[in-house]
């Protein structure tokens, strides 16, 4: 099979996805805002922890090649409305909210409605058993928007998809590799960016960012021009800020 349409598989396996989550989107809703209201409890009590253990950064802080916002966040889209979405890849409320928008998200990018400021953190490091999976997966994260937009959206689609449990060591680098290679077609360049650790530093400065100057105290956190919203509503706010414009 040629590069071209290897290519072209994983381009449809991402849009299969994309499709089927936004099939589940409708169910999830009805049940999205007790749930995320629990879980978003619960790590603002452990939110203490998080910001002592990841507050000083371990590597070099690069600046990313992609897009960035001074509040370190990966900018997808060029539209009048702001939104940031403050994420954690291992945490369960965070795929939920990924897997109940995702295909919303990517239908405003793709019309030009919103500017989407993603701000990968790593305050459930302490919840992958030493391995801090958190702060690698989101490094990953932003090695792959360096690439591009789509493939940013696309890798955090497939991170979210095979999502480790809490309390387990989570994925291997190489198996965060595996996932952008074979699923999303990301290359040796972005190979050798997570090998390299190169925005560990980064993501360390803005978790402190996030939980010292932002405000943001658990994940998912939500804002639309700047004001936080509730997760449950977030569709329809962004909407209403959207026919505002």
């Amino acid at each position: 099979m040629g590069k071209s349409n290897r290519n072209t598989d994983r381009r449809q396996a991402a849009e299969a996805l994309r499709k089927q989550q936004a099939a589940e989107a409708k169910r999830r809703k009805i049940v999205f805002g007790t749930a995320i209201g629990a879980a978003v409890v619960l790590i603002g009590g452990l939110l203490a922890w998080g910001i002592w253990e990841n507050s000083k950064p371990e590597f070099p802080v690069n600046e990313p090649a992609a897009a960035v916002t001074d509040s370190y966040g990966v900018q997808v889209g060029d539209g009048p409305v702001e939104v940031d979405l403050y994420i954690d890849y291992m945490c369960p409320a965070c795929n939920q909210f990924e897997q109940t928008y995702a295909a919303q998200i990517q239908s405003w990018v793709d019309d030009g409605s919103v500017t989407v400021n993603y701000h990968p953190l790593a305050i459930l490091d302490r919840l992958s058993s030493g391995t801090e999976y958190s702060s690698r997966a989101a490094a990953a994260a932003v090695c792959a928007a360096d690439v591009g937009e789509q493939e940013f959206l696309d890798y955090t689609l497939a991170l979210y998809a095979g999502q480790p449990a809490e309390n387990s060591e989570g994925l291997t680098d190489d198996e965060l590799i595996a996932i952008g290679r074979d699923e999303v077609g990301l290359g040796s360049d972005w190979e050798s960016c997570v090998d390299d650790d190169t925005y560990r530093g980064w993501v360390s400065e803005g978790n402190a960012d996030a939980t010292s100057d932002q405000g943001v105290t658990g994940t998912p956190t939500a804002k639309v021009n700047g004001e936080v919203v509730e997760n449950s509503a977030f569709a329809d706010q962004v909407q209403a800020a959207i026919d505002a414009g």
